[in-house]
Parts: C-alpha cells; sequence; structure tokens
C-alpha cells in the first residue's frame, strides 16, 4: 500500500525543520523556493486521510515540522488550506489523546505543490524541569494538582500553570477542570496552550443567573461560609472519617428536589451548593456540590461524577469511604429516611450500574488512583 510507503519516510521528511520565523496561519504560496516537484522524497498523499494518517504519526512523534507532497492531490491553492485544516481536525476527532498538538501552522509552496506543516505542542508535553518554573506559577503534576492549582488562588483569576508530568492526558485535565473546580458558579478552563487556567462566568439564561464574575465570587464565598457553620453543627469531637461523611450525607440527602429541573424556570443556584446551603432546593448538581464542599472541608476526599440515570444527565458523587472509594447519590435519596434506608449509600461500582447509572469513569478513576 502507498500509504505504507510514506509513513516509512516520514521520520526522514520530518527532521527537515525549518528555521525560525514567523509564518501566516494561511497557506501562502512561496513561490520564491524551488520547484523540487520532481526531486522531492516527501510523502505523497492521495487523499484527505492519508494526509490524516501521516499528520497523526508526526503527532505522536512529536515531530515540530513535515512537509507533504500535494501534486497527487489535484488540488487547487484555494482549497489547500481549508484540507490541511480539515486533516489535523481529523486527527484531533479521532483521537483526542493528540489534544497536546493544538494547532499547525501551514506554508504552501504552489510551484512545488509542496505543505509545509509546522505544529504547535503544548509545552508540558515536551518536557518541563520544575525546577525551572517561575514563582507564583503553580506546579501541576497530577490531575489532583489541577483541583489544588484552583482552589488554593483567588477566585475568577487566571492561573499560570506549569504542568510537569508530560503522561498527563489533555481531555482528563479538562474534565477534571470542568467537573472538579468553579462549584457550578465559575468555568475554569486551560487556554491554548495549557499553560494557563482562565476564568468566566457559568452561562446565563435561567432565573436568579449570576450577574459578572463578583457576583459568582460572593455567591461562592457564602456557600464557604455555610460549609464552616454546618460542619461546625453536624460534626462533633472524636467522630471517624466515615461518621463525618454520614452526617455530611444527612444533612444533603433531606433537601428538598427542584422539580423545575430541565425547564427554564429552574432556579440556577439550584444547580450549586447554594441551592442546598440557602434555599435547602436543588437538583442534583447542587447535591453533588454540597457533598463535594462538606466532605472536602472536613478533610475527606470526594469527587463530583456525572453521567446518566436512567437515561437523563445526572450527576452524583465519589468519595473516601469505608477504606475504599464508593458511590453516592443523595439526590435519589432524597426521599429515603436515615440511617440505613438509603438506596444509594456507598455503592460499588457494580451495584451502581445496576442501578440505571452510566457514565465514562475514566476522570474519576484517574483522580482516584492518585490517592
Amino acid at each position: 500500500m502507498k500509504l505504507k510507503k510514506t509513513l516509512s519516510i516520514l521520520a526522514v521528511a520530518s527532521s527537515l525543520v525549518i528555521s525560525a520565523c514567523s509564518k501566516s496561519g494561511n497557506s501562502a504560496p512561496d513561490n520564491n523556493q524551488q520547484d523540487t516537484t520532481h526531486t522531492n522524497n516527501f510523502p505523497k498523499p492521495k487523499s484527505l486521510q492519508e494526509m490524516s494518517d501521516l499528520l497523526s504519526a508526526a503527532i505522536k512523534l512529536l515531530t515540530p515540522t513535515i512537509y507533504m507532497d500535494l501534486s497527487a492531490m489535484n488540488l487547487t491553492a484555494d482549497q489547500i488550506n481549508v484540507t490541511g485544516i480539515n486533516a489535523f481536525q481529523n486527527v484531533i476527532n479521532k483521537d483526542s489523546s493528540l489534544k497536546y498538538a493544538y494547532t499547525t501552522v501551514q506554508t504552501y509552496n504552489q510551484l512545488a505543490k509542496v505543505l509545509q506543516y509546522d505544529i504547535k505542542y503544548m509545552p508540558f508535553k515536551l518536557g518541563i524541569n520544575p525546577n525551572t518554573v517561575p514563582a507564583g506559577t503553580k506546579k501541576v503534576n497530577s490531575y489532583n494538582d489541577l483541583i489544588t492549582a484552583v482552589t488554593s488562588s483567588p477566585l475568577g483569576q487566571e492561573i499560570p500553570i506549569a504542568i510537569t508530568n508530560k503522561t498527563l492526558d489533555v481531555t482528563t485535565m479538562q474534565l477534571v477542570l470542568g467537573a472538579q473546580t468553579g462549584y457550578g458558579f465559575i468555568v475554569y478552563t486551560f487556554n491554548a496552550d495549557a499553560t494557563s487556567i482562565t476564568a468566566a462566568t457559568s452561562p446565563k439564561g435561567l432565573p436568579n443567573s449570576t450577574i459578572d464574575m463578583n457576583d459568582c465570587i460572593a455567591r461562592i464565598n457564602r456557600c464557604k461560609d455555610s460549609v464552616t457553620q454546618i460542619l461546625a453543627r453536624i460534626i462533633t469531637p472524636g467522630m471517624t472519617n466515615d461518621q463525618k461523611f454520614t452526617a455530611i450525607y444527612n444533612y444533603v440527602a433531606p433537601t428538598s428536589y427542584d422539580y423545575n429541573f430541565n425547564t427554564p424556570s429552574l432556579d440556577f443556584n439550584s444547580q450549586t451548593a447554594f441551592g442546598v446551603f440557602v434555599n435547602r432546593k436543588a437538583v442534583c448538581g447542587g447535591y453533588s456540590w454540597a457533598l463535594n464542599m462538606l466532605a472536602n472541608g472536613a478533610g475527606i476526599q470526594c469527587y463530583n461524577v456525572s453521567g446518566y440515570g436512567s437515561n437523563v444527565a445526572h450527576a452524583w458523587t465519589r468519595a473516601n469511604y469505608n477504606g475504599g472509594y464508593y458511590y453516592f447519590d443523595a439526590t435519589w435519596d432524597n426521599s429515603f429516611t436515615a440511617p440505613r434506608t438509603y438506596q444509594y449509600f456507598s455503592l460499588t461500582e457494580a451495584a451502581l450500574l445496576q442501578k440505571n447509572h452510566t457514565w465514562n469513569n475514566t476522570m474519576v478513576n484517574a483522580l482516584v488512583a492518585e490517592k
């Protein structure tokens, strides 16, 4: 197969790194270069899929620059840029683990019909020496470090980070930021090259939505004050962590369910711990965040989990309990009475699957594995 031949010479072709100079993101023709159409030894893809395969192989090798001879594809100069972009998007869509290649810059020699790809990688994947990280930049060596980087920083501000572990998966890190930080009020995400964490307010559109970042911060701080006050009431000296978590669950589970779920009338706060702590009415996200904040406030490791319950979008909890990490669904337990009639308290994965819960456990398993 001719594709195998092109792949076999990729390592040689990719070694032809361009000199450091600024390049346009467009595939502008460079007619000053020699016509090497009949003399180059570059891979010669014949389809978009073959271009994607070449790019995928190059990204896996962290190749900075590759060249492709597009003479066999019969593309016009105007089609080159779009085709090149589509080839790259195909790679990322097919294998999200390659997202550490966050963009490419293309330069097309129209005379030679050679496309030059400069591939831009997130710095962590190329390796960051922890000893060279500037003061004030948060070091991230694990998935849990991402949570700590956010919770130890001022609310709502951009956080400079240095990911010092090149084995971390970009998609999993993005999921951690989305599910385990922000308290439902602030959305934390990576910037383009994952050298900082940016903050934005959660989407508006529901009654009592936050007004701006200051409003988000005020509501989060009120939730944190509630955590301090609630724990002071329900936790007593000498309690074990399991007893503490049971007391926390007994506080959260009886919260009234907000039956405006999935309607335009849903109170924005019901998706957050504010709904549980202040309004005593919430949907699953509020139950989950309340358990998360109270448990972590009591020194018990606790994570939010999202998926589906009976084929409806749903959220619940995984926490350190009874010597392991078990699942808890305070939302579906809100109609039961403490302490021994709960149906969704301290369940194994297999047991929860039997109760019509489905989810992708990659992120939460990665977090738990580090503990």
